[in-house]
């Protein structure tokens, strides 16, 4: 198990199976036509657990491991995820021991923040972004589906990114 001792191997190994789950399971489970974005609530659930360097850092990792299997330019998703990922970190410097319904809210809160970053870096990139009623409806839905899964990720991100001492 020695392997596992680093967080950032565990990090890769995690990611690996978030992203397996993206792209197979949540790509086909579209309630209200809208995929739900588990690389995004990770990137958020770090943040929130460990702030903002570690955010941000999981964030990029995350969107450059989504940018290697969808058809988007290489590094937007890093880009995106990782602002989303320090932005959540930034919860910690208003609230360091928080309540269980707080980190709920600011899940709510990044999430919409993270699908705008999403869609501006889409933009910036010239994907042709339209500003339409359809992107509320896709905002609305990834928060609720955030809010409800981020129960479940939190004690995965605090497992997969906690230092872990030797024992000699």
């Amino acid at each position: 198990m020695i392997i596992l001792a680093s967080r950032w191997t565990r990090l890769v190994l995690v990611l690996l199976l978030v992203l397996a789950l993206q792209t197979t399971l949540f790509k086909e489970l579209r309630p209200y036509g809208v995929a739900a974005q588990v690389m995004l609530l990770f990137a958020i659930s770090a943040g929130i657990q460990f702030g903002v360097s570690i955010g941000a850092i999981v964030g990029l990792v995350a969107g450059l491991m989504f940018d290697f299997v969808v058809s988007t330019p290489a590094g937007l998703g890093s880009i995106a995820l990782g602002l989303t990922g320090a932005t959540a970190g930034l919860y910690l410097y208003f609230f360091p021991n928080p309540i269980w319904w707080l980190r709920l809210l600011s899940v709510a809160v990044v999430s919409v923040i993270g699908e705008v970053f999403i869609l501006l870096a889409q933009a910036m990139v010239g994907l042709g972004v339209v500003l339409e009623i359809r992107l509320l409806k896709i905002i609305v839905v990834v928060t609720a589906i955030n809010v409800c899964l981020s129960p479940a990720f939190f004690p995965v991100t605090r497992w997969t990114l906690s230092e872990r001492k030797k024992t000699n």
